[in-house]
């Protein structure tokens, strides 16, 4: 089990900062939109109680339709992304009182399916446009591995941290394994990776210290989209979102963490900028 895990996270991590790299932007943002939108809502909507084959593909097939258009069309970054600061900012509160409002998403099925696609699509579209981004300091392709180098580094440090220090459970409810001593880990490792990543993306003098705090918030917020995740396998019953990455389980097992960063430090940067 251990090397097919690293075998698979070895090809997706060259896969994906190969595509990161070299592909257009338009091609760049399809490729993920398959990736974060497609298989995403699929396991999103199987997570959701909605198991069967053909309504599962229905949904999957509206939701691709609806995102291609946002690959052409001159909207305004900074507007689609804002949907994702109320909706998170719920999500915050749904984790902070789990377990009393267990039952609240078995019996809203639908409407947690709904979410999902304001869950996935800024996050995706936030990728796409980073990339894009050329008024900024570096390429924007940059910013995308700094962010995806970022919330990794953050995790395993979070991980190795909590299995040293860890004695106060952050999310017992949902995660036992994440601890407050964990999140320590990883707001040091951000620290250091994000006074790296100014020098790396050649930001103006006297943006590192915004950059830092930005960093930090993005890095915490992952966290929730990773919980959040935990919090709908936990109510579905199941240990992965699927069986498409062997030894990692599914998409959504690799993105969450990115479901709640991506449209946050893109926002982040917007502002900063």
């Amino acid at each position: 089990m251990l090397k097919q895990r690293v075998i698979t996270g070895l090809v997706l991590i060259l896969l994906v900062f190969a595509g990161i790299r070299f592909l257009p932007t338009e091609l760049f943002a399809l490729f993920s939109m398959m990736f974060i939108v497609g298989l995403g809502a699929w396991e999103w909507a199987g997570l959701t109680g909605c198991h069967l084959p053909e309504k599962r593909m229905m949904g999957t097939m509206m939701i691709l339709l609806a995102s291609i258009p946002l690959v052409f069309l001159p909207l305004p970054t900074a507007a689609v992304l804002w949907v994702s600061v109320p909706l998170w900012a719920a999500i915050l509160v749904a984790l902070a009182i789990y377990p009393r409002n267990a039952g609240f998403y078995k019996k809203h099925a639908l409407v947690m399916r709904i979410m999902g696609i304001f869950v996935l699509l800024p996050a995706w579209f936030a990728l796409f446009r980073l990339h894009g981004m050329d008024d900024l300091a570096s390429p924007g392709y940059l910013y995308v591995c700094y962010l995806i180098i970022l919330v990794a580094l953050a995790d395993t440090a979070a991980y190795f941290t909590g299995r040293k220090f860890g004695k106060h459970k952050l999310a017992p409810a949902l995660s036992p394994g994440k601890t407050k001593e964990g999140m320590s880990g990883a707001i040091v490792a951000t620290a250091i990776w994000s006074v790296i990543g100014a020098f790396w993306l050649h930001l103006p003098e006297g943006a590192t210290a915004p950059f830092m705090i930005l960093s930090m918030f993005v890095v915490l917020m992952s966290v929730a989209g990773d919980l959040f995740e935990s919090l709908l396998k936990r109510e579905a019953g199941v240990k992965d979102s699927g069986h498409i990455l062997p030894g990692h389980g599914g998409i959504l097992d690799r993105v969450d963490s990115m479901l709640a960063a991506a449209p946050l430090f893109t926002l982040g940067l917007l502002w900063l900028h």
